[in-house]
């Protein structure tokens, strides 16, 4: 039950802080140029790992909401990084493959695996990538950060061996 609240309130923080969230280190769109309505809609997320949740619901001084659009063209690696706390990720175009040292998986309406539309990275130093597919992909990534977080990408080296990092109890 404290699962489903924890979740519940990440949804309403985030979709609350859409309009609003400003940051220190990046410059906000005027809202008054974004057209009104859902950015995505029903675009499942299959696996969400349980402990990056909890651990930044209980981070002191709460959380800071980042919403991006981000456009990539076909074949685009974003380069090994991470984030400072997890990060939803909602595909509604094209294809996008997210890897870490663990997994492989292609996401969105045009991926071929097609596992769902969008993922969670767990942020707090999971180490992964993600490559446009041959159409490019556009996605929405909701940055869920502890207050004041200086950045919210830290470019880093690729991951070591596998390892299991999700504590799904």
């Amino acid at each position: 039950m404290r699962l489903k609240s924890v979740a519940a309130a990440v949804a309403v923080v985030s979709l609350g802080a859409a309009g609003v969230a400003v940051a220190t280190h990046v410059p906000q769109v005027d809202p008054a140029t974004v057209p009104t309505g859902f950015l995505a809609t029903h675009n499942q997320v299959a696996d969400v790992p349980r402990a990056p949740l909890r651990r930044i619901a209980r981070v002191r001084g709460g959380m800071d909401v980042h919403v991006q659009h981000v456009r990539l063209a076909p074949g685009t690696d974003t380069g090994w990084h991470t984030h400072p706390g997890p990060a939803i990720v909602t595909v509604v175009s094209g294809a996008l493959t997210y890897e870490d040292a663990c997994k492989r998986a292609t996401y969105g309406p045009a991926g071929p695996a097609q596992p769902g539309s969008g993922f969670v990275d767990a942020g707090f130093g999971h180490v992964h990538h993600a490559i446009a597919g041959p159409e490019g992909a556009d996605f929405y990534v909701t940055y869920l950060l502890p207050h004041g977080s200086p950045t919210h990408v830290i470019p880093t080296q690729p991951p070591g061996r596998c390892r299991d990092e999700d504590d799904d109890d």
